[in-house]
């Protein structure tokens, strides 16, 4: 018993690097995880963002007629205004014309109060912060919105 106590209490064997590996070990995981929230929380923010817009914007257009090709609406999804802004090259997020699909359904005689518009953010380009995934995530339909018409002339 009394030879276990001494053997147990000898000096240490030299392991100066040891907290460092376990550290830097440690360390890259919390990064990854810190970088993981990151991106994740931005995602969401952006989704949430857009859903707003769009939802926003929808609302502005089924209360006026329809302009026979859904530029004004897509202008306040990019702008939040029914014009382009001078000198602007891409609108809201990094939006273009060509991310913005706006779809009227034309009432029919079948059934004359059925008048829809219908808008989607479409091929939005996600961007990361994370150096593992840096490259892009396209979502081919980011949002999707539809109304019934309440503007009646």
């Amino acid at each position: 018993m009394i030879r276990d106590t001494f053997v147990s209490c000898r000096a240490p064997k030299k392991r100066k690097g040891q907290a460092m590996v376990e550290a830097a070990l440690v360390l890259l995981v919390v990064l990854a995880i810190l970088i993981g929230t990151l991106d994740f929380g931005q995602i969401l923010f952006t989704h949430q963002a857009m859903v707003e817009r769009v939802r926003g914007a929808l609302r502005w257009s089924i209360v006026r007629a329809y302009d026979g090709t859904g530029d004004a609406t897509a202008n306040m999804v990019l702008y939040n205004q029914a014009t382009v802004p001078a000198g602007a090259t891409t609108g809201y997020l990094g939006l273009t014309r060509s991310n913005v699909q706006v779809t009227y359904t034309p009432p029919t005689a079948a059934n004359p109060n059925d008048e829809r518009m219908k808008l989607a953010i479409v091929n939005y380009q996600y961007h990361f912060f994370s150096p593992w995934i840096a490259k892009s995530f396209a979502n081919n339909s980011a949002v999707i919105e539809s109304a019934g018409m309440v503007y009646k002339p």
